[in-house]
């Protein structure tokens, strides 16, 4: 019976490099994942490997074609704005739950990630803090589960793409619906905090749209 938590933990290995290289942009969209490489470069065999990519694959990460290998998928506006759509259910729950439990630290470490944000210099650096920044406001939630199913959306999105919607939804407005939103947080207003957020992502989809219709006439 010892073999098998071993294979686990070695199909845990390949999945855990498999998601860092394709959500840190190592791997770009629609870009090949050779198996070989991958087990040869965490020292397991090809088995792992291919459990992983499943795994993977039923996160919406990589598409399985047969007589052709694995490929990281390849997101359309559709697929943006659904993820979108899942950030608003999931993001709105959290902070709704979130508010009440906020404690003065809470605060002060979300206006911290915003003082970092305002003086970011680079789209890499706005979305890292932005998305620290929502992490922030759901902690209070206390939902290890529901933050978890937050985190999954942005992985899938990937590092590369939300420096994409990042630089879409644009660095100034972004910055100022956060204040909105961290304000109504510190006055525990839950509905105005909830209806801000809202709001905010919202926004966002509706930049994406128009930047891949734009991209679409240009091409």
């Amino acid at each position: 019976m010892s073999p098998a938590p071993k294979t686990a933990t070695a199909a845990q290995r390949a999945y855990e490099e498999i998601k860092r290289r394709i959500t840190n942009g190592q791997l770009a969209e629609g870009a090949p994942i050779r198996q070989d490489e991958i087990a040869q470069a965490i020292g397991v065999s090809k088995i792992p490997v291919r459990e992983a990519l499943s795994r993977l694959e039923s996160e919406g990460l990589v598409v399985l074609t047969p007589n052709a290998g694995a490929s990281v998928a390849t997101l359309t506006v559709a697929d943006y704005i659904e993820m979108l759509d899942m950030r608003i259910a999931l993001e709105c729950r959290a902070l709704e739950l979130a508010v009440p439990n906020m404690a003065s630290s809470d605060i002060a470490l979300a206006r911290e990630m915003l003082a970092a944000y305002s003086q970011a210099m680079t789209q890499t650096e706005w979305s890292d803090l932005n998305m620290r920044f929502h992490q922030c406001l759901y902690a209070p939630a206390n939902r290890p589960r529901l933050t978890a199913m937050i985190r999954s959306v942005q992985d899938q999105m990937g590092r590369m793409l939300r420096l994409r919607v990042s630089s879409v939804a644009g660095h100034e407005r972004s910055h100022q619906e956060h204040v909105h939103i961290l304000q109504a947080c510190e006055l525990g207003d839950t509905e105005g905090a909830v209806r801000l957020l809202r709001k905010h992502i919202e926004h966002t989809q509706r930049e994406v749209q128009g930047w891949f219709r734009h991209a679409l006439r240009a091409s």
